[in-house]
């Protein structure tokens, strides 16, 4: 195969990055390691299926470290976008002032960004839900307005939203805008060609060119082949984890994969005295950003089997009689630690993940604990249980208060995340970024990041507006610069 451009990976980088070329009239191919799923057939099965369709690993991705933390990222046609929550938010002005201080990131101000955030939103219907809110959300309302404390809903790329509870497994209603529902119907529109179940092994070196790819491809017989793709110009948006890990095995390490940045998560389930059936409608849509960018509060996504999951640190079988009066919440923190993203030693061709948390971390998932406990019980929760191995449920506002003093032990912590990005830092200081300020790799004329990879430090915000505001902007960057072809 050759083509103008490829693009690796569909997710909400490298299908924005297709789009835009393919609308210029760039001959584009887009490799996705993931399949392309039946909507009707594969959507919203159950955690189970949803996993093991959609997810990297079935959902099973460690991060290593002194404290081990849970990682899930998307594999299949439209990347993480069709596993999320549909979340947006703009990149803060504070962060973008850090980045243009630490990175010297050129063209990133809010004002430069907001046209591309603007065509984001109008591409993704991204709105309030003008509608009622759940019992799961409301009872989170009640209890910031008890600690008067702001809690704002987030615009959420679900218009229409009908509250399945689908989120995590793939909406099967089309109503949360995932790339595969949205931007890269357009793309292939406009004349973009993507190729599924095609997983990118190599890039091709020759000089100081990326000359194509090396892809074994899954047939549908279930034979795999190895192909060759030719490029003259290559986009790596394979996600925050296999960007740095495909640059890294072709032999391009020059600040690859050493500054991987995630958002820690720490969840509990709260039990009440009313019936809230989380189980049964979105998660609870607010947040509460009184503590940001540091530490920021809301609603996870909520099953019988993500609730025994998050009660099993603290067994007791007993406890999911209650399931009815349960949701479940977290407290998230910016992340001040800094992992790495390196080939597996076993020599299978998998990426390992390291993350050690700053002490930082420690201190925000604490007082982070201790406040969202709080409002919890002032809304009226009996219990909270928190993902922290033998920790009696929270069940006083002094109980809760302790941990604005004191530190959560990190041999007893139980964390996930879902947000990783920063393994490719873009800038302008060589001395730390792994790409100029629009992504092109240095040393090489014709490669580029273009993924959650690029962002230069942890946004403290659902990173997917991010994303695609710095994806449009780069890939129109580069169609300023290209020349006939």
């Amino acid at each position: 195969m050759k083509t103008q451009v490829l693009v690796i990976g569909s997710g909400a980088g490298g299908a924005t990055t297709a789009y835009e070329l393919a609308r210029a009239g760039v001959d584009v191919t887009v490799l996705e390691e993931g399949k392309r799923h039946d909507r009707a057939k594969t959507y919203g099965l159950g955690t189970t299926e949803g996993m093991k369709h959609l997810y990297r690993r079935r959902g099973m991705t460690p991060i290593l470290g002194r404290v081990p933390i849970g990682y899930v990222e998307g594999s299949c046609f439209g990347g993480s976008t069709e596993i999320n929550s549909g979340f947006w938010h703009r990149t803060p002005r504070e962060v973008l002032a850090r980045w243009q201080a630490q990175f010297d990131l050129e063209g990133a101000s809010p004002e430069e960004l907001a046209p591309h955030f603007a065509w984001a939103e109008e591409a993704l219907s991204v709105s309030l839900s003008g509608r009622p809110f759940e019992k799961s959300t409301e009872v989170f309302a009640r209890g910031a307005a008890a600690m008067d404390w702001a809690a704002h809903e987030v615009p959420r790329a679900a218009t229409g939203c009908k509250s399945t509870n689908s989120c995590a497994v793939g909406c099967p209603t089309g109503a949360k805008q995932g790339m595969s529902i949205s931007i890269l119907p357009r793309a292939e529109a406009a004349g973009a060609r993507v190729l599924t179940s095609a997983r990118v092994r190599l890039l091709i070196k020759q000089g100081s060119r990326i000359t194509g790819v090396l892809a074994e491809v899954e047939l549908e017989d279930g034979a795999r082949k190895l192909v060759r793709v030719d490029a003259e110009h290559v986009f790596v948006c394979a996600g925050p984890t296999e960007t740095p890990a495909l640059l890294r095995r072709t032999g391009i390490k020059f600040h690859v994969g050493d500054t991987l940045r995630i958002h820690p998560m720490l969840k509990v389930v709260a039990r009440f005295r009313e019936r809230i059936a989380a189980y049964d409608s979105v998660l609870p849509v607010l947040q509460v950003r009184e503590f940001s960018p540091e530490v920021s509060m809301g609603g996870a996504f909520f099953t019988p089997g993500h609730a025994a999951l998050s009660l099993s640190d603290n067994w007791d079988p007993a406890r999911l009689d209650a399931i009815e009066n349960m949701a479940g919440y977290y407290v998230a923190v910016r992340g001040r630690g800094r992992g790495q993203v390196r080939s597996s030693q076993l020599g299978d061709g998998e990426t390992m993940l390291r993350y050690e948390l700053a002490e930082e971390d420690v201190v925000n998932l604490s007082n982070g604990l201790a406040r969202l406990a709080t409002l919890l019980l002032a809304a009226g929760a009996e219990e909270v249980y928190p993902t922290v191995q033998g920790m009696a449920p929270i069940t006083s506002e002094k109980q809760a208060i302790r941990w604005l003093d004191e530190r959560l032990p990190r041999s007893a912590l139980s964390l996930t995340t879902v947000h990783a990005f920063s393994a490719c830092p873009i800038g302008e200081r060589t001395d730390r970024c792994a790409a100029d300020s629009y992504g092109k790799v240095p040393r090489w004329d014709n490669l580029y990041v273009n993924d959650a990879s690029m962002l230069p430090d942890s946004p403290g915000v659902n990173p997917q507006g991010s994303v695609m505001a710095f994806a449009r902007r780069n890939a129109l960057h580069f169609l300023s610069r290209l020349g006939p072809s």
